[in-house]
């Protein structure tokens, strides 16, 4: 073996292989920061909590206590690989500037959320950073909530009223008692099983899906700008009038007359001798009402 043969075999493979291994434990390692922080109110029944965020993700739960609510805040940065570039000071700084207060009196309370530099100060870095507010209320209470970037809307099994807007996000909404107005932004989408309340929700081009499981006593109204598709699922005894128009298509698993109007698709009728309205409309996104 000549002198170079040697050179190559004992040192130039060694520090390849050695920059290889490096390499793929910097790229396969992940950095991630994080702050936690809880809190508890003693608070009246019925009464209503209000939470405005600027960025992340709402979920809202409930406990048979009817004198408590427990929040919990969770604000996270992760990376992977060479983007591990930030140091922890910055990444710690941007979590902190994420500023989360909260107020409250004997019945309601308020949390809010913001960005104390504002939003572009850390635009590079939102993609890696994750924001929750989860909070735990009594059941017999009513919600108003917004997130506005990068997040979604959790609530369920509430006997009270809820609002919701995910501006850039989706509405998850089960098991509510009382009355539900959501809305969602661009192509965020809706899901909601089961209400007791009027039900007005409008998807900006996104799709719907909503579970009628009870016999309602309000109406229902579902909308959907551009192509979202709408799916209405119905128990077979649920009794209701059903008015759906889009230019998409329309089915049904439910008889129902079906109306033509100057170039629209319509269906319009009842449902087990009717009842309560189902309003049902989309731009141009296909309308199905299923038997559940």
């Amino acid at each position: 073996m000549t002198k170079l043969n040697k050179f190559v075999a004992f040192v130039v493979f060694p520090l390849l292989f050695l920059s290889l291994v490096i390499l793929t434990l910097f790229v396969g390692s992940a950095l991630e920061v994080s702050h936690t922080h809880r809190k508890g109110y003693h608070v009246n029944p019925t009464g209503h909590l209000t939470v405005d965020i600027e960025f992340g993700t709402i979920k809202i739960e409930t406990t048979e206590d009817q004198h408590h609510i427990n929040i919990t805040t969770r604000k996270k940065w992760k990376s992977r690989g060479i983007q591990q570039a930030k140091s922890g000071k910055q990444i710690d700084a941007l979590l902190k500037d994420f500023e989360i207060t909260t107020e409250s009196d004997d019945s309601d309370v308020q949390i809010e959320g913001r960005f104390t530099q504002g939003r572009e100060q850390w635009r590079e870095e939102l993609k890696r950073l994750t924001i929750e507010v989860q909070v735990t209320i009594p059941r017999q209470y009513n919600v108003t909530l917004k997130t506005v970037s990068r997040g979604d809307i959790h609530v369920g099994n509430i006997d009270g009223t809820v609002r919701a807007e995910a501006l850039d996000g989706n509405l998850y909404l089960g098991e509510i008692q009382g009355d539900v107005l959501g809305k969602t932004g661009t192509h965020g989408a809706i899901t909601l099983k089961g209400c007791q309340g009027d039900v007005d929700l409008t998807a900006a081009r996104g799709d719907i899906q909503a579970e009628m499981t009870t016999q309602p006593q309000y109406p229902w109204t579902l909308y959907t700008s551009g192509s979202g598709r709408i799916d209405a699922m119905l128990s077979p005894d649920i009794a209701v009038d059903v008015d759906a128009q889009t230019q998409g298509i329309i089915s049904s698993d439910f008889p129902i007359q079906w109306q033509d109007d100057i170039g629209s698709s319509r269906l319009k009728g009842t449902v087990n001798g009717g009842g309560p309205l189902l309003k049902l409309r989309s731009a141009a996104g296909e309308i199905h009402v299923k038997r559940k």
